[in-house]
């Protein structure tokens, strides 16, 4: 299975691979280089949150389908009762493995241009050239701006070009073009495996430098012929340090053009809206598709007493089953297959566990394969302190109050209490009255018809939603939140959880 990590980066550098082919097709030679430079920044960040985005959440849910939700309890892929799952290798871990030495190494290169240039700007001495204060640099580098600060040799410049190269800094300067190519960087350390992020960077480099020369050209401060020419002769010079906004870089001949071109149309504005219907159409794929034809589940045969929930492996689950998944339910992620049975050993039904971006579900299947609905879970009688009670009074009880828990089933229930007791009988002491008239007749009565085991709670195995825990643990758990709570002993136990259940076994199920 592909890990979550995996599944988010793929479809984050698949929708801005989408945007990037938009502004190459129809935006990029437009002369509007500020909505361009929005419109970067925008799909950079619209990439990293679509893959998290579910606007399902704010539509209405379709009528034709029908949601079958079950207790969320834990369901671990792996066999029960020690038996091994034989598992495919896991390529996913070592993609992890290989995407998380990308970042890292892009990381510290990220960390060493920086360090680069904190020496560059140590080494440094501030100086000013016609009102406009810079950083002189003794190597023999591109001119070039960080943050708020210029960097340059004017020994390596003419009186001519010394103008150009200080209007064309302070424009970057002012317009904190830094924050743009530190956000470039950073997407392409986070999809560092994709062209897309390497073009964003690239994209946004390019489209500042246009920026750029439209506002020295528009300042009419320096002749367009002049201004250019300046800028090859800096193209000779060596790059400055690759995390800062460059004087001149590999695309001059684009930029150059680019300064030629004709001002674009206010009708060509008209393009960015094509940016709306393919975002609506994005966050439409992030949701799962409704289907008109849903298959109807059909109703489970009812079942004898409480079911025993086993965990198995996903190739457990019939084909059919499979394939009505990803019908119904695109986008999906099978986390795992549970074996449900009544308590005597009939019914089985396989429970798949599945996640729709954030949200998990669960649906029920025959030994076939086809869906089938959730029956009415059944109600035993309860009694506290020996007098019948009703469940919600039960789910008020705090379970530090108890001091004894007892789950009477089959003809020892029915020969007590009658057909009413068919579902089973719930015994409950609290630890004020254990000693009452009322527990202890009932107590005696319990004790003609089914010799009642102790159970030793310190010693048996307790299982809170399929994980194991501790009496501590389970005494801190709300009545309230109880859905059921199961006790098994002796051979019984035994069978289903071999030696762990000796002790006995307490099995509750939370809601």
């Amino acid at each position: 299975m592909i890990p979550d990590l995996l599944l988010y980066l793929l479809k984050a550098n698949g929708v801005l691979l989408l945007l990037l082919g938009l502004y190459y097709a129809l935006l990029r030679r437009l002369t509007f280089h500020q909505l361009n430079r929005a419109y970067l920044l925008g799909a950079g960040v619209f990439s990293l949150l679509y893959p998290v985005l579910d606007v399902a959440v704010l539509l209405p849910a379709p009528a034709a389908l029908r949601e079958v939700v079950f207790p969320a309890w834990a369901v671990d892929s792996q066999q029960a009762d020690g038996v091994p799952t034989h598992l495919a290798p896991d390529y996913g871990s070592w993609l992890l493995v290989l995407y998380w030495a990308g970042v890292v190494v892009l990381a510290l290169r990220l960390l060493v241009q920086g360090a680069s240039l904190a020496g560059m700007h140590r080494a440094s001495r501030p100086a000013v050239i016609v009102g406009v204060p810079f950083r002189q640099v003794a190597a023999d580098v591109n001119p070039f701006s960080f943050w708020q600060t210029i960097y340059l040799n004017p020994d390596q410049h003419g009186p001519a070009d010394l103008p150009a190269i200080l209007l064309h800094e302070r424009v970057h300067v002012r317009q904190w073009h830094t924050l743009d190519v530190l956000a470039g960087h950073l997407l392409r350390i986070i999809g560092w495996f994709s062209p897309g992020a390497w073009l964003l960077l690239r994209a946004m480099q390019e489209n500042l430098e246009f920026i750029t020369d439209e506002e020295v050209l528009r300042t009419h401060q320096l002749d367009a012929k002049q201004y250019q020419y300046s800028l090859v002769r800096l193209s000779t010079l060596a790059p400055g340090p690759a995390l800062v906004t460059p004087f001149s870089f590999i695309t001059l001949k684009n930029r150059i053009q680019m300064m030629n071109a004709h001002q674009s149309s206010r009708k060509q504005a008209a393009r960015y809206l094509l940016v709306l219907p393919l975002a609506l159409g994005l966050l439409s794929f992030s949701s799962p598709a409704a289907t008109s034809a849903v298959l109807a589940p059909v109703a489970a045969p009812a079942s004898s007493g409480p079911d025993v929930t086993t965990p198995t492996t996903i190739s457990a689950l019939p084909p059919s089953a499979l394939a009505y998944i990803v019908q119904q339910y695109p986008g999906y992620r099978l986390i795992g297959v549970s074996e449900v049975r009544a308590a005597d050993g009939s019914n089985l039904r396989y429970k798949a566990e599945i996640a729709i971006g954030r949200r998990p579900e669960h649906v029920l299947f025959d030994p076939k394969g086809a869906p089938v609905a959730e029956v009415a879970a059944v109600e035993p009688l309860y009694y506290l302190d020996g007098k019948a009670t009703s469940k919600s009074e039960v789910d008020k009880l705090d379970p530090k109050t108890l001091a004894d828990m007892h789950v009477l089933k089959g003809e020892p229930a029915r020969a007590l209490f009658g057909d009413q007791a068919a579902d089973g009988v719930v015994l409950i002491t609290t630890k004020a009255n254990a000693n009452s008239a009322a527990v202890l007749a009932l107590n005696k009565r319990v004790e003609a018809v089914a010799p009642k085991e102790k159970l030793n709670m310190g010693e048996a195995l307790i299982l809170v939603n399929g994980k194991e825990t501790t009496e501590a643990d389970l005494r801190k758990i709300s009545a309230a939140s109880i859905k059921e709570m199961r006790v098994l002993k002796g051979t019984e136990a035994e069978k289903q959880y071999g030696a762990k259940g000796s002790k006995g076994v307490v099995i509750v199920t939370t809601k």
